[in-house]
């Protein structure tokens, strides 16, 4: 008998139900269910330094009833019994300084990280709206203009995606570029696109936690 843990990221709290449909999902394989996120990856350097993955070299002390599954978008981990006191507490606090969500299918609750993910949406003229719906991101998108040539879309630090307009950030008029920083100075690409409607789609893809914005664009990594 082992006693799981979901483990993924969420812009923002969900429902047990939904938490369970994704975790059900993910558990089976399933991809595209929750967004990737490079915290995740922390979270799991994190957990294997304090509790190193099941080995056959190990498995008279390991927490684990069996080896931590790991995609690109959650981490399932099984602790044994006898173990979980012990380690659910330890394993909630990495989740929390993380910004990750944990998902516990025993009793159907889900914990997700107080503040872990601050969304902020910066527009040219100074403004700063603190956790912003789509309707806010969508139309500051609208209002792109050679005066209000910027909008910023930050999900958490260091993961953010960024428009700039015309001429202002050096492409065609009419044109706009885009910037996407993924947590790591080596995840930083820029791309341009043509039509406000392109732009629209992949904020849009971005702010749900959808990798898919990837698809169909051309893009370069940003240099420093």
């Amino acid at each position: 008998m082992s006693f799981d843990l979901g483990f993924w990221w969420e812009r923002q709290p969900i429902s047990p139900a939904e938490a369970a449909r994704k975790y059900g999902a993910m558990a089976e394989g399933g991809m595209g269910i929750a967004g990737e996120h490079g915290m995740l990856g922390t979270f799991y350097a994190q957990l294997t330094s304090r509790f190193p993955d099941l080995t056959e070299d190990n498995f008279e002390d390991s927490p684990w009833s069996s080896p931590l599954y790991r995609t690109r978008e959650c981490v399932i981990a099984s602790i044994s019994r006898p173990r979980q006191s012990e380690i659910f507490e330890t394993l909630l606090g990495i989740a929390a300084d993380c910004g990750i969500t944990c998902y516990d299918p025993q009793f159907g609750k889900v914990y997700f990280p107080q503040g872990g993910t601050s969304v902020t949406l910066e527009l040219s003229n100074g403004l700063v709206v603190e956790g912003p719906d789509w309707g806010d991101v969508s139309q500051a998108l609208r209002g792109l203009s050679p005066e209000d040539w910027y909008v910023i879309l930050e999900t958490s630090p260091g993961w953010f995606m960024q428009v700039g307009f015309g001429a202002a950030v050096g492409v065609p008029a009419g044109s706009y570029a885009v910037e996407v920083k993924e947590g790591a100075e080596d995840k930083h690409f820029r791309f341009v696109l043509n039509e406000l409607p392109q732009v629209i789609d992949v904020f849009q893809r971005f702010l749900s936690g959808d990798s898919s914005w990837r698809s169909g664009v051309r893009f370069s990594r940003v240099s420093y």
